[in-house]
């Protein structure tokens, strides 16, 4: 009867390294969001409770801060850009003797692809014409 399973047996895990993982899993990955959630709630709170010349003080570094971050992403962008513009001047410099190499294979195959089909379709089209032929006589 065991050949009738769909799945297979379930593995038993080693219980110390499945306890090993979750104490890892606990402390990288759930221990960090925890302590940056609660930083995040007392900030927020620390904001609401203050007084409008530290409020604007905060407001004032929270957009140095998303200016900051957006800068960072258009320089990543903009040597990202300048990178593909000079490397693919090189390339383009390198390789037209190489696609040109290519492009006669290619043509050289579109070629002999053309008179294979061309032999294979030979039959079909010569007992067409026989058989149209043959309707047109019996019409007259």
């Amino acid at each position: 009867m065991a050949s009738d399973r769909i799945t297979p047996d379930a593995k038993q895990r080693n219980p110390i390294t499945h306890e090993a993982h979750r104490r890892q899993t606990f402390y990288q990955i759930y221990l960090p969001l925890i302590i940056f959630g609660v930083l995040v709630i007392l900030t927020i709170i620390w904001a609401l409770l203050a007084d409008d010349e530290a409020a604007s003080t905060w407001s004032d570094i929270s957009l140095i801060f998303m200016i900051s971050l957006a800068m960072v992403a258009f320089v990543i962008v903009t040597v990202g850009l300048v990178f593909l513009a000079v490397y693919t001047r090189r390339l383009l410099k390198a390789t037209p003797y190489f696609f040109f190499v290519v492009q006669r294979y290619t043509y050289l195959v579109e070629i002999r692809v053309k008179k294979a089909s061309n032999i294979a379709a030979e039959p079909f089209l010569r007992l067409n014409s026989y058989i149209a032929g043959a309707r047109a006589l019996r019409r007259k």
